[in-house]
């Protein structure tokens, strides 16, 4: 009885074998080293405020250039709200990046009141304050 259970394994096996095609006769596709778009899904649930609807945002961002400590982003996608149609938007966003800091921007159309096109604008910035692991350890042996 084991035999033939094993006969039988080994036939499935066999015959499942000589189904699948040689790996040699599937196309290939190269894989970029360094992608340049991906999907990206955000959520989110105001917990206060006259509008406390969730929305969804689903974005397609693609790289644009990234280099020297630059980098630049573009994105569209859609904007979806419960009970209301979804709203597509598009735009760009760019970073500079220093040695304590960064400095940054984006640029992004909506559509507004009758259809029309909205725009938005807006600058970001940050100062990292670093401490020398040198100066805190001389600190600790004053005392």
């Amino acid at each position: 009885m084991k035999f033939i259970i094993l006969a039988l394994f080994c036939s499935v096996a066999f015959a499942a074998a000589q189904l699948q095609p040689a790996v040699d006769d599937l196309p290939r596709f190269r894989r970029e080293a360094n992608p340049q778009g991906s999907i990206s899904i955000e959520a989110q649930k105001p917990m206060s405020g006259p509008d406390r609807r969730p929305s969804v945002d689903i974005d397609y961002n693609h790289k644009i250039y990234d280099q020297n400590g630059m980098n630049a982003n573009a994105y569209g996608g859609l904007n979806i709200r419960p009970g209301q149609p979804a709203q597509p938007h598009v735009g760009m966003q760019f970073e500079r990046n220093y040695r304590n800091g960064f400095i940054g921007g984006f640029g992004q159309v909506d559509r507004g009141f009758h259809g029309r096109p909205s725009p938005t604008f807006g600058v970001r910035g940050g100062f990292r304050f670093r401490r020398d692991v040198d100066e805190v350890m001389e600190d600790e042996n004053a005392y």
